[in-house]
């Protein structure tokens, strides 16, 4: 059985990924399956911070949050992602 997927990305990201997929001679639909196969496999997934740039915003945050985090400051751990979800909406 079959399904169609709809997500929002990047217009010319999707274009050259579908242009690569055709200059390899394989579909861009098997493209993506492969990729969700190996997610749905691994149970993972890697960002890498050699394709993104934070804003410098974001790394002032980032910055902050090192700080506190070596100083011990603002910390709070959880067991699991429920108790996480759980702290988020109290």
């Amino acid at each position: 059985m079959q399904t169609t997927v709809i997500f929002k990305t990047d217009k010319k990201l999707k274009e050259a990924a579908q242009k690569t997929a055709k200059t390899m001679g394989i579909p861009f639909s098997a493209v993506m399956n492969e990729y969700l196969r190996d997610f749905v496999e691994k149970k993972q997934i890697t960002f890498s911070t050699e394709q993104y740039n934070p804003t410098p915003y974001l790394r002032k945050i980032l910055e902050r949050g090192e700080k506190d985090l070596a100083a011990g400051k603002n910390i709070k751990t959880f067991d699991n992602l429920e108790d996480l979800f759980a702290d988020l909406n109290a």
